[in-house]
């Protein structure tokens, strides 16, 4: 087994930085600014909460392509998502009333199912800082630098209004302990 493989499979770095993080274990993602956590409840907002035992911080990150996660609430099964003027949302797409999920009328009225989507709006850039906190990048607008941030408060910081060296824009991925080991 190469040396790099070896690293990877223990979790460390090949070059014998921090450990790697395990995108298959539920993670919790600490912001440096007032100590909250990423919450995606399932309400469509986003903000944080400074409760560790909230079922809502939860969240799993999937690396996409090299450098691009998307994050979901365990909870609430959205995504997370920053629109066209910077705010952060949770994603929801309507299913088509055809569908195998959706209930036809007798009166022919339709009725929709909401269900969580991943849009182009859900992809970030993921970027290991040299403190050893994550920002996150709005892929879609990226040539507008806006990342995901806290304010101290915990709601939301407007992505127009954020960019690196803010406290704001600093998250530690926190992983869940397993509980069978």
């Amino acid at each position: 087994m190469a040396d790099a493989e070896m690293t990877a499979e223990l979790g460390q770095s090949a070059d014998g930085g921090p450990p790697l993080l395990d995108y298959r274990r539920p993670t919790r993602l600490y912001c440096r600014n007032g100590g909250h956590h990423l919450q995606i409840p399932p309400d469509g907002t986003v903000r944080g909460e400074r409760d560790e035992r909230d079922a809502h911080i939860i969240l799993k990150l999937k690396a996409v392509d090299r450098g691009v996660v998307i994050i979901q609430g365990t909870e609430s099964q959205r995504y997370l998502a920053m629109n066209d003027e910077g705010r952060l949302y949770s994603s929801v797409s309507i299913q088509s009333p055809l569908s195998s999920n959706s209930v036809v009328c007798k009166s022919t009225c339709f009725v929709f199912f909401f269900q969580p989507a991943v849009t182009d709006e859900c992809f970030f850039l993921e970027n290991l800082e040299e403190n050893f906190y994550n920002t996150y990048r709005a892929q879609k607008y990226q040539d507008n630098n806006w990342f995901v941030g806290l304010k101290k408060n915990g709601k939301p910081k407007l992505g127009p209004r954020t960019h690196i060296g803010q406290k704001a824009v600093f998250f530690l991925p926190r992983q869940l302990e397993d509980k069978s080991d």
